[in-house]
């Protein structure tokens, strides 16, 4: 009796190589960098990279998706909300953190990242998804570490504090008039002393 063969059926595509994944997120935030959202083509991004469109299209749905990857990949330790010290003193390290933030190169991209997805609705959802809501969850987690240590009143809405400690710093930089790290630690101080005023209230 003859024993039967099972075909095993192959994965769709070729599985990802990591190397060639960041060879062309990096090609993209330099690509990005240069010419901003609208000014590259997934074309540019597979030259610089090195590699074929098809790869591209094969590993994501468009260009949108790679250069908020790019990034993404760029940015996402740059600011981190960070584990050691108090809740507090946590969030007024992450609002200097973005004062020096928002004056470098990866800042910029930032900016034109906000200018960007203004006219363009596919960029900002995938913006307010990948991005936006992640990063407001770990700062609205330190928010209610802060308010379960004591060092905040409950009544607190987390998601508005981290609204008033960031949204300040955004639109001057947008006017090309970025904040110093005493600036910004004169926004937390006095966001801090209304909320504590507030709760006494």
């Amino acid at each position: 009796m003859k024993t039967k063969t099972v075909a095993v059926p192959r994965a769709p595509g070729r599985p990802r190589s990591e190397k060639t994944r960041k060879a062309i997120l990096k090609a993209a935030y330099r690509l990005l960098k240069r010419h901003g959202f609208e000014g590259v083509a997934n074309q540019q991004i597979a030259k610089e990279a090195g590699v074929s469109t098809a790869t591209l299209y094969r590993w994501w749905d468009n260009k949108q998706a790679i250069l908020l990857d790019a990034y993404l990949e760029r940015t996402r330790e740059l600011l981190p909300y960070g584990k050691r010290g108090s809740p507090l003193a946590r969030l007024r390290n992450y609002t200097a953190r973005i004062a020096l933030f928002l004056k470098t190169e990866d800042g910029r991209v930032f900016l034109r990242l906000m200018l960007a997805i203004q006219d363009n609705p596919s960029l900002r959802k995938a913006f307010y998804e990948n991005v936006f809501l992640p990063r407001r969850a770990e700062g609205c987690k330190v928010v209610l570490e802060a308010i379960r240590a004591g060092e905040l009143p409950a009544t607190i809405d987390a998601n508005f504090l981290i609204n008033l400690l960031i949204g300040p710093q955004i639109l001057p930089a947008l006017m090309g008039q970025s904040l110093s790290v005493k600036q910004a630690g004169l926004i937390f101080d006095f966001i801090l002393k209304s909320a504590l005023c507030q709760a006494i209230i």
